[in-house]
């Protein structure tokens, strides 16, 4: 069974939090681009992760993800995309990065994000 791109791009867009969960084994680990360490920040396990979704869909309410292009293999998927956003008391960004999937039985057992900075 292929990993279903479009469907992963749908949920996050909704801000689908049950819907992401869905996606994810109980044990997912997730790093998402921003955050104080050089992997920007990591949340293991289910109620980590949801804790975090919920935080950001919060935080920049009109958070949206553009796939650019995407490559799908057994146990992995990249995918290409540009984020834009404001932050609740911020200024509109837009940058482009990079998901990185470890996939197991179909889910999502890791989920490593990249993004271009600004220096």
């Amino acid at each position: 069974m292929e990993f279903d791109v479009k469907e992963f791009m749908r949920v996050w867009n909704d801000h689908d939090v049950d819907g992401i969960m869905a996606q994810m084994t109980d044990d997912v680990v997730f790093e998402p681009s921003f955050g104080e360490a050089p992997w920007g920040a990591r949340y293991v396990g289910a109620r980590e992760v949801r804790a975090g979704l919920e935080k950001n869909m919060r935080n920049i309410p009109d958070h949206r993800w553009d796939e650019l292009r995407h490559f799908v293999y057994p146990d992995h998927a990249v995918i290409e995309w540009v984020t834009t956003g404001t932050p609740v008391g911020g200024a509109r960004f837009e940058v482009h990065g990079v998901d990185i999937l470890t996939l197991r039985d179909g889910k999502i057992a890791a989920k490593r994000s990249y993004r271009k900075a600004r220096l």
